[in-house]
This record gives structure tokens, C-alpha cells and sequence, in this order.
């Protein structure tokens, strides 16, 4: 139908429409790329700058207003124009002028694992010094030494080997000699014939028997106090009274045993017959004396003396006496252990309210240690990113200034470099051109031809410009042509009684543009039945959508595969569902249908084509002719918007 409306109109067009007609139906990638490969802007955009003129008709024209002839310059005003010294770009300054040279280059701030290590290496160090530093001060102090082997962990295993090692260099042969005297644990009994008898003295034998009395008493001390150093010299850590204790304490009660088996085969006394002289009773024996909780060695050694001496008195049978003072003696020992138990507990409470200040002590100035440590490191760490920010800052900014000054000079530089290029060359091209006019002139002075020969490139130059305005004026025809025919497909389509065929109109279009590529791409993109028929109004658009929307909205609730119930089911519900308004959000059909209604009633098509095109299942299918009459009219909308936007750039490219 195309082609046989291009054989009507080929009468009133002046131009054949076969070529025309021929290139409407090429393929659309080569109108898409030959569109795509023609420049529609001017390729070189003239300059305020320039030094070279604008040439300008020799001869007067009737056209344009009068204007002065332009006069030739001669050598010597073309000289004297030139650039003067103080117009001459002057030499950039020095680097070194500009700005001073910078800082020094911010420190590279340390990584966090080199942190830590440093960390962890500084604790390991300071903690390797304070222990060593505690042990040797704990063989110093005593009190320091109790404190340290108990509450600080390997303490005291620690103390034990240096004093282990101080001990064997001061003493190198003790520990290998031989084998140690060890506490068995066996029991240690007296003969019955040692010590003092049960006899009564005779007068030339009270000497000796208390020289035999000291003396054995003075062997026991001898024989304890071998017995007891060799364990003294075996530990040398200060609690050798501890080793003491056990093999003291045990003689002094198995010798008041060993002293009551002789007394206890001693005859009981009987009163005297009546017969017989009367007779005292033999006397009362000592008691030996027992003290409470005798631990100290002092005490122990006191004990074991005095009950030595009630054996013996008992022996001698003089506890009649000796009874008042020996008593007098246990009243003051017993008061000397409660004493010394008293001084020994307060020592103890004393020793562990101070221990545990002290321990308070630390653990508070620890404490404050490391708070103090981690608050300095983290206002360090704080201070330190400020300013490794503000120098990068700083450093940016720096460089920032120095790159667009170095740019602006060099920018500058070639600038003046090229306009002074172009001075000396447009200076030397007319001096040239100067010479060459005068050499002309001097050989045919006494002719014509210099003039006829400036005559004939007068005309050839009026030639030029007259072509050029005739092709100024040709384009300037088109375009308003172009304008035209784009307005009447506008008009055509505007008819809102009904669609009409707008081929005349896109014919007469295309014979007008039949050299540009973008208006022959636009009219191909166009639909054939969309001219051939014609397109919908708007109006005609919105009826048919609202009846379409019914039968839409009869379908909304219809699955897939749809029976009879299921279609009048969703009939049914279809007439009590509430109608929406506005843009209503959701992607439900009934809020799809009313944003539709409303960009139509706002004539925007394309928003409205968007949202049905949203619909799914049996929706989409009732909308679909509907759809297709709104793309068609889209699609004409577009190539009329791309045509007359091509017009334009025309126009533009004209002016």
C-alpha cells in the first residue's frame, strides 16, 4: 500500500521517489548504523581567538549593509603590530621560588602486630626483671622471702635452687660425703642403772653422785646436740627449729617414763605396828612437768632440764626439800610458753595483716599500673591518628596547590608559545604574499592582465559565496519543510473522532528527508499498520482501558488453570473488591489498573504501557490487544519526537 501511495504522490513531488522508495525497506542494522556513524554537530567550532580574519567579499554587495573595503597592511605596520615586550609571556618562576621546599615526610606509623609484639616483648622483659629482681631480694629480707614464695607462683622454687646452689659453694663436700642422719622414729629408752639410784646417799657419796648426775645430763646435751647438727647443716632454709622439735621432745618424756618404772616396784608404806617405833612416810615424788603446746626448742630444752632435775631429786628423795622451789619453777616455765605463744600469735597476726596491706598494696598499684599504661596508649595511639590525618591532609592540599600551579604556568606557557607561533607565521605569510604581488606588479606594470587576473578571482570568490548562500538557503528550505511535514503527521493524528491512515503524510515526510539517515531510521521504526490504519487517540485509549479494566478486574482472581467455578467465583468477588484511587502502591491488579487509569487521565502513555505490561495469567492476556494499540501509538510518538529533534540540530547547524 506504501508503494502504490508513493506512485500517486510521484506527480506532485519534483523529485523521483524511486531511489526513496527503494531505501525505506534496507535492512534496519545498516539505518541503524549509519545513524550511528554520522556526526550531527559541527565538527570544528570557529574560535573567538583567532588571529586569522574572516575573508570578506572584495567587491560591494546588495545584499548585506555597507561596510568599509578592508585596506591591505604594508610590511612596515604589519612590523610595528607585532607583540611588544611587555605582552611577551614572561618565564615561569623557579620551583624553588614559588613555594618553599616541604617537611619532612610524616613517619610511617607502626602496624599493629609490630605493636603488640613490642608489647608483649616489653612485659615479657619487665616481668623476667621483677621476678629476678624478687628473688634476690627475698634471700635478703625475711619477711620479703615469706611473702614472695607464697603469693608469687614458682617463688619459691625458685629461692630453694640459689639457696641450694650458695649452700653447695660454700659448703662443696657436705652433700656427698656420706649418707645423712635421718629421724627413724624409734623410741629412745634409759637404762635403769644410769642416771641417779634410789638409794640413800652416804656421806662420802654426794659428790660424786652429782657429778655423775651433771655429767650424764651434760652427755644427753652432747648427744642431742650432735644428733640435731647434722639436720641443721642438711636444710639450709630458715626453719631448722621445725627439724628440732621431733627428736627433742620425745626423750624428755621417755625419761620421766624410764625414771617412773623403778619407782613403781617401790614397796608401798605401811603404819607401824604397835609394837614397832614410829616411822615418817617416805616422801611424795615430783611430778614431772608437762607444758601445753611446748613447739619452741627453748622450751623444750627447759622442760627436759628441769625434769632431769625433779629425777634426780626424786632419786635422792629430798623432794620434801626442793618441792616449794621446783614448783616454783614449773609455775614460771608454764608462764613462759603462754608468754611465748602470746608473743608468737601476735608476731603471726602482726606478720599477716601486714602481708596482706602489702599484698592490697600491690594489687592497687598494679591495677593503677595498667589502667595508666592503657589509658597513655590510647591517648598515644589517639593523638598519634590526628596527625598522621592532618599531615595527609596537609600533604594533599600541598600537592594539590603545587599540581594546578605547575598545570596553570604550563598551561599559560603553550598558550603563548602557539600564539606567538601563528603571529610569526601570518607575519611571514603576508610578507610573502607582499613580495609576491609587487614581483607580479613590476613585470606587468604597463599591462592589464595584474588587473583582469584580480578581476577573475573577485568573481570566483562572489562565485563561491553565492553557492555557499544558495546551499545555506536549499538547507534552511528543507529544514522548514521538514518542520512542516512533521507538523501535518501531528496534525493527522491529533483527530480525535477517529483513526485515519497517515501514509500521504509520512510519503511527503520521507521525500523531504531522503538524505538523512536518522529521520529514514524513525519512519522505518514506525509500525506498517500503524499508518496504513491509523493509531488511537488518547481519548479513545482511555475508553477502551476502562472497558478492559472491568473485565481485568472480573479475571484478577483467576488462577492459571481456571475452571467454570473459578470464573465465577472470581466474578463474583470482582463486583464487591474496592476500587482504588490514585497511585495506590502494590502490585495487585486493582492497584496496577488504577496507577494505570491515572497516568492516563495524565496523558503519560509510556507509564501507563509500563504498568500493564506488569500484569500476569489471565490479566494480561484481556490486555494484551489493549497493550499493543498503546505501543503502536508510543512508537509514532517517538519517531515524530526523534524527526522533529533532527529538524532542530538542522536548524541549529543552519544558524
Amino acid at each position: 500500500m506504501l508503494r502504490n501511495s508513493l506512485r500517486s504522490v510521484r506527480a506532485v513531488s519534483s523529485r523521483p521517489i524511486s531511489a526513496a522508495a527503494a531505501r525505506q525497506w534496507q535492512p534496519a542494522i545498516a539505518r541503524s548504523t549509519g545513524a550511528a556513524a554520522r556526526r550531527c554537530f559541527a565538527d570544528k567550532k570557529p574560535s573567538a581567538d583567532d588571529s586569522k580574519p574572516a575573508k570578506l567579499p572584495a567587491t560591494e554587495t546588495n545584499t548585506a549593509a555597507a561596510s568599509r573595503p578592508v585596506i591591505p597592511k604594508s610590511e612596515a605596520d604589519i612590523v610595528s603590530s607585532a607583540i611588544g615586550v611587555k605582552d611577551a609571556p614572561q618565564v615561569p618562576p623557579a620551583p624553588s621560588k614559588v613555594k618553599a621546599a616541604p617537611g619532612p615526610l610524616p613517619v610511617k606509623k607502626k602496624g599493629f602486630f609490630r605493636r603488640l609484639r613490642n608489647y608483649v616483648l616489653t612485659l615479657t622483659l619487665l616481668g623476667a626483671i621483677t621476678f629476678g629482681g624478687g628473688v634476690w631480694y627475698s634471700r635478703i629480707n625475711d619477711n620479703f622471702h615469706d611473702f614472695f614464695t607464697e603469693y608469687i607462683p614458682f617463688g619459691e622454687q625458685a629461692v630453694l635452687y640459689f639457696e641450694e646452689l650458695e649452700f653447695r659453694k660454700r659448703y662443696p663436700g657436705t652433700l656427698g660425703n656420706g649418707p645423712r642422719n635421718k629421724d627413724t622414729g624409734a623410741q629412745v629408752k634409759i637404762s635403769p642403772q644410769s642416771g641417779a639410784s634410789w638409794r640413800v646417799a652416804d656421806s662420802s657419796e654426794p659428790a660424786g653422785r652429782q657429778s655423775s648426775a651433771t655429767s650424764g645430763i651434760a652427755g644427753k646435751k652432747a648427744a642431742t646436740d650432735k644428733k640435731s647438727a647434722p639436720v641443721t647443716q642438711a636444710k639450709p632454709a630458715p626453719e631448722p627449729p621445725k627439724a628440732e622439735q621431733t627428736p627433742v621432745a620425745p626423750p624428755a618424756t621417755e625419761s620421766t617414763v624410764a625414771k617412773k618404772q623403778p619407782k613403781a616396784q617401790t614397796p608401798e608404806f605401811k603404819a607401824p605396828e604397835v609394837d614397832e617405833p614410829s616411822r615418817l612416810p617416805p616422801p611424795t615424788p615430783i611430778d614431772p612437768i608437762k607444758v601445753k603446746d611446748a613447739d619452741e626448742p627453748v622450751i623444750q630444752e627447759l622442760v627436759k632440764m628441769l625434769n632431769d632435775i625433779i629425777t634426780v631429786v626424786n632419786a635422792d628423795n629430798s623432794d620434801q626439800r626442793f618441792s616449794s622451789t621446783i614448783y616454783k619453777a614449773k609455775t614460771k616455765l608454764s608462764r613462759v610458753g603462754s608468754q611465748i605463744r602470746d608473743i608468737k600469735a601476735t608476731a603471726e597476726k602482726n606478720a599477716a595483716a601486714e602481708v596482706e596491706s602489702k599484698v592490697q598494696e600491690f594489687e592497687t598499684a598494679a591495677n593503677e599500673l595498667v589502667s595508666r599504661v592503657e589509658k597513655i596508649m590510647a591517648s598515644q595511639e589517639s593523638q598519634w591518628r590526628v596527625e598522621f590525618e592532618e599531615e595527609m591532609k596537609r600533604i594533599q592540599t600541598t600537592y594539590d596547590s603545587r599540581l594546578q600551579t605547575e598545570i596553570g604556568q604550563q598551561k599559560r606557557v603553550n598558550e603563548e608559545k602557539l600564539k606567538n607561533q601563528l603571529l610569526e607565521q601570518a607575519i611571514e605569510l603576508k610578507r610573502q604574499f607582499l613580495k609576491d604581488v609587487q614581483g607580479q606588479v613590476e613585470v606587468e606594470r604597463k599591462g592589464r592582465l595584474g588587473k583582469l587576473e584580480q578581476l577573475s578571482s573577485s568573481i570566483k570568490e562572489l562565485e563561491q559565496l553565492t553557492t555557499g548562500w544558495n546551499d545555506v538557503v536549499d538547507l534552511n528550505l528543507r529544514t522548514q519543510q521538514l518542520h512542516v511535514a512533521v507538523e501535518a503527521v501531528r496534525a493527522s493524528l491529533d483527530d480525535e473522532e477517529h483513526p485515519r491512515p497517515f501514509v500521504r503524510e509520512l510519503v511527503a515526510l520521507k521525500e523531504i528527508a531522503a538524505e538523512d539517515s536518522v529521520v529514514n531510521a524513525a519512519i522505518a521504526s514506525i509500525n506498517p499498520s500503524a499508518y496504513q490504519r491509523g493509531i488511537a487517540t488518547p481519548s479513545q485509549l482511555i475508553d477502551r482501558f476502562r472497558r478492559v479494566a472491568s473485565e481485568v478486574r472480573k479475571a484478577s482472581l483467576l488462577p492459571d488453570d481456571a475452571g467454570v467455578a473459578s470464573h465465577a467465583s472470581s466474578w463474583v468477588l470482582s463486583k464487591v473488591m474496592f476500587k482504588k484511587q490514585g497511585l495506590a502502591a502494590g502490585d495487585d491488579v486493582e492497584s496496577i489498573l488504577t496507577r494505570t487509569q491515572t497516568y492516563l487521565e495524565e496523558g503519560n502513555l509510556d507509564a501507563a504501557a509500563r504498568e500493564m505490561n506488569g500484569l500476569q495469567g489471565w490479566a494480561k492476556t484481556l490486555s494484551r490487544d489493549w497493550l499493543g494499540e498503546v505501543r503502536k501509538a508510543l512508537e509514532v510518538q517517538q519517531a515524530l519526537e526523534v524527526i522533529a529533534t533532527q529538524a532542530r540540530l538542522q536548524s541549529l547547524q543552519v544558524e
